[in-house]
């Protein structure tokens, strides 16, 4: 049994995501639109047009099974488009697969190709943080990441899963028990902002015995303008800033502030607005 060290930091919090409104309209036997992209939180309603349909979580007319209690939640949805119910919503959880395939399962609609599909991906503005499954690893083992920040499990290869729990005696709290292979080939969890800090443990439900395991370090976020996470704002920061003035984009240019596009005087404004000195 392998075992991983993690440590326990103190609380802190990230800024609460917008969610987004997604609507799919039921037009005689399909979905409009047949595939929608949404992040964690975002919540989807479905609108009946005419006749008695449905919206099952499920791929191939075959409605998604929690394989014996292995997955909770599983399936997602089983949602009812009738003329008492012409409406429906499902809001899309905190740790979800990266794509939903879902079919009314009506008489013969399914097979007339009412199926759709939910792509799921990490909400703007979230720092993504990817872990890789090859064989029986997670690739980084062990990782750190922040609330507010989003996981993304890949997979690689093989029949895994992600199963939060005690990767030492590979009990499952059914937190997040989601499926890791070759039909649900992501796995996406957007930590929440108010999750406590300290270490969040998983494991392949399947090979954990052997050793098929991971561990997150939640850690705080730096505060604005912290650009080298010290606990203040000061000159080392600025330094920082100066050293990036100009054109800069991505994960990589942490001295743009205001995430516009380049380091300039309005991200100098912000930092000074934070200045705390220490």
């Amino acid at each position: 049994m392998k075992t991983i060290a993690t440590g326990v930091l103190f609380i802190g919090l990230a800024c609460t995501a917008q969610a987004d409104e997604i609507a799919i309209t039921q037009v005689g036997l399909s979905f409009d639109p047949p595939s929608v992209t949404v992040s964690p939180g975002d919540v989807i309603t479905w609108t009946r047009t005419g006749g008695t349909h449905d919206a099952v979580h499920g791929r191939d007319c075959f409605e998604a099974s929690d394989d014996g209690g292995i997955f909770a939640g599983f399936p997602y949805f089983n949602l009812q488009l009738t003329a008492s119910s012409p409406t429906a919503t499902w809001t899309v959880p905190d740790a979800v697969s990266g794509r939903i395939p879902y079919f009314c399962s009506v008489g013969n609609h399914c097979s007339n190709g009412m199926s759709a599909e939910i792509i799921v991906v990490p909400r703007a503005g979230s720092k993504v943080v990817t872990i890789e499954q090859d064989v029986l690893d997670y690739i980084p083992e062990l990782t750190t990441a922040s609330p507010g920040d989003t996981i993304v499990w890949n997979h690689n290869n093989g029949g895994h899963s992600i199963h939060s729990g005690d990767i030492v005696t590979c009990t499952p709290d059914d937190a997040i028990a989601l499926p890791l292979d070759f039909i649900y080939d992501q796995v996406i969890w957007q930590i929440p902002d108010d999750y406590p800090l300290g270490p969040f443990e998983y494991f392949c439900i399947f090979h954990c015995e052997i050793g098929h395991i991971g561990a997150i370090e939640i850690e705080a976020a730096c505060s604005t303008a912290d650009l080298d996470c010290d606990g203040c704002v000061s000159g080392t920061d600025l330094t920082v800033l100066l050293g990036n003035w100009g054109n800069c984009t991505g994960d990589d240019c942490p001295a743009d502030i205001d995430k516009d596009g380049d380091v300039d005087g309005s991200d100098l404004t912000v930092m000074l607005g934070n200045w705390s000195g220490c």
